[in-house]
């Protein structure tokens, strides 16, 4: 079993940032660590896999900070959204892969 990162590093546009992670194989999504550069700041959080469905979604917006433990099997290439952000600022942080073989 292999633990890697994807390293987030984006700034909002109108509310929304997303990008595509690499092709993804026997993968389990582990952490997801988001963080605005404001505390104050909400926003949504979505993971949408390869067949357009959302495998992942906060439901409530996240405030400053979304810290969640997962168990996802995901598979393919995956977009990583925020949506509904109340400010056009930085998001850091990283989501947690765990790839198994």
């Amino acid at each position: 079993m292999l633990i890697h990162p994807i390293l987030v590093s984006q700034t909002a546009a109108s509310g929304t940032w997303s990008f595509n992670t690499a092709k993804l194989t026997s993968t389990i999504l582990k952490q997801v660590v988001v963080k605005a550069a404001t505390a104050t700041t909400t926003f949504d959080f979505q993971i949408i896999d390869d067949n357009s469905l959302v495998v992942f979604d906060t439901n409530t917006p996240a405030t400053g900070i979304l810290r969640q433990e997962l168990d996802l099997p995901l598979k393919g290439i995956c977009t990583i959204k925020v949506l509904n952000s109340s400010a056009d600022e930085v998001f850091t942080g990283k989501i947690m892969c765990l790839e198994v073989v």
